[in-house]
């Protein structure tokens, strides 16, 4: 049980008292075993008892500030980049994205490096995406038959390698190399591990997988740039945008920094788009009325049509709602961390220099004053009745908030959108599951394995196209 606030420890720079210690953590671990075993329900524990702010006890932090609720969340997104730190949280990204490229960058470059993916989601590139993703969708799913079982989570992580590596690289790289990037893209992500946080470079097999597969994609974004630029090909593809970018001094990117940030945009959105492509269908096969719901609005968009354009995909509000509500009740990722460089005061509390501080997407998302009836899906209230996302700033964070929010937000929805569009219009599920939990066995929360489901081809079958460009 936590101390009483007069007993609880007072910083030397502030008169106010740090958050109360939530009980239970051990001897050296803290709270780190409950925190890998089931986050979610101790970070409940720790709101219920103490309210938005309350600390934790990890190996290598003095203490981790846990900081929920929308005014909570809003100090903590809108920290400035003075006052925290991200490169010391996510440095076991490093190996990966490589040195001084994204969070291992100074603030201002991070900055620009971001800045340069504006121009890779303007409306041109907008449209090639979402062709793109129409075509992997018919030939992925064209490859089923009438009937057989799948594997939900691992059935998006396949699909979004190939709309991944497609916008990233372009069609001839997809065509040619998905296979092998998928690989190398596997080899990387072993090297996401609890023993990264810590010791990154440790020369353990995962490791030595990690380097040896960041060298190989290396190698292939060099061999792509130097064919455009002596044939002088260009694309519309995420690839392109870095070949034409800039930094304010006017130095082009190295081709390791063109690998490092494609890397860093594949990173933050291939598994984030597969575990939420699952949990989409779970939900919508566990509320069927959304499903005939759905299928009303893909009617009342298309008609009678054969063709599908980015403005369809734009129109599919209510399947808009369905995949936020997904996101809702199960971020992909559930918790994000800062470590302060100078301390601050708020909420009657004193947060230290050199403490963690952190938020939670999925604690976020199931307080009952900000979201009605937190635990049920209703995709209604993301509608303009009800709107419960827009009441308070900051209450829905999936893809973050602040000046750090992920761009890739709309990519990410007209990818989904395209590919629920084709299931349901031409096929039908059955779960086969008895319950379908989160896993948190991985740093990015999917269902856990197995999460199977039957398929059937739809009798009619309505398939829809993209024009020819």
């Amino acid at each position: 049980m936590a101390a009483p606030a007069n007993e609880r420890p007072r910083s030397a720079s502030s008169s106010l008292p740090t958050p109360p210690l939530l009980g239970g953590g051990l001897p050296l671990l803290g709270h780190a075993l409950e925190l890998k075993r089931s986050p979610v329900e101790m970070l409940q524990r720790g709101r219920d008892r103490h309210g938005d702010m309350f600390s934790l006890k990890l190996p290598g932090s003095s203490s981790t500030v846990v900081m929920s609720g929308p005014k909570a969340q809003q100090k903590f997104f809108r920290l400035r980049d003075s006052e925290m730190s991200m490169r010391e949280v996510y440095k076991l990204m490093t190996p990966i994205f490589g040195k001084g490229i994204a969070y291992d960058a100074e603030p201002e470059i991070m900055k620009e490096q971001l800045g340069f993916f504006h121009d890779a989601l303007r409306e041109t590139r907008l449209r090639t995406y979402a062709q793109g993703f129409i075509e992997e969708a018919e030939d992925f799913f064209g490859k089923w038959g009438d009937e057989g079982v799948v594997e939900l989570y691992e059935t998006g992580n396949e699909l979004t390698i190939y709309t991944s590596s497609r916008s990233l690289l372009g069609p001839s790289f997809r065509n040619k190399l998905s296979d092998e990037f998928a690989k190398l893209y596997y080899d990387m992500e072993g090297g996401l591990q609890l023993l990264a946080f810590f010791a990154p470079q440790l020369p353990i097999p995962a490791f030595r997988k990690r380097d040896r597969a960041r060298k190989r994609l290396g190698e292939l974004v060099a061999t792509i740039v130097a064919e455009r630029r002596k044939t002088g090909a260009e694309e519309e593809d995420f690839l392109q945008t870095l070949m034409d970018a800039k930094y304010q001094d006017g130095r082009a990117l190295t081709d390791d920094e063109m690998t490092g940030l494609l890397l860093a945009i594949m990173f933050a959105g291939h598994h984030t788009s597969g575990i939420t492509f699952a949990w989409t269908g779970i939900l919508l096969n566990q509320h069927p009325q959304w499903i005939e719901r759905l299928r009303a609005e893909q009617t009342r968009v298309l008609g009678d049509r054969t063709s599908l354009e980015l403005e369809d995909l734009r129109a599919m509000t209510e399947l808009e709602w369905v995949v936020k509500e997904a996101l809702r009740m199960y971020p992909p990722i559930i918790m994000v961390m800062r470590r302060m460089l100078e301390g601050f005061d708020f909420g009657g509390y004193h947060v230290p220099e050199g403490s963690m501080v952190m938020a939670s997407p999925a604690l976020a998302h199931r307080i009952p004053e900000v979201f009605t009836n937190p635990h049920r899906f209703e995709p209604d209230r993301f509608g303009p009745e009800r709107e419960e996302d827009r009441k308070h700033p900051m209450s829905f964070i999936s893809f973050g908030g602040g000046r750090h929010r992920c761009m890739g937000i709309v990519f990410a929805q007209l990818q989904l959108r395209a590919i629920w569009s084709h299931l349901l219009r031409n096929f039908d599920f059955e779960l086969l599951e008895p319950r379908y939990e989160p896993s948190y066995d991985r740093m990015l929360v999917g269902p856990r394995s197995p999460s199977r489901v039957r398929y059937r081809r739809r009798k009619t079958r309505t398939s829809v196209a993209m024009p020819a460009a």
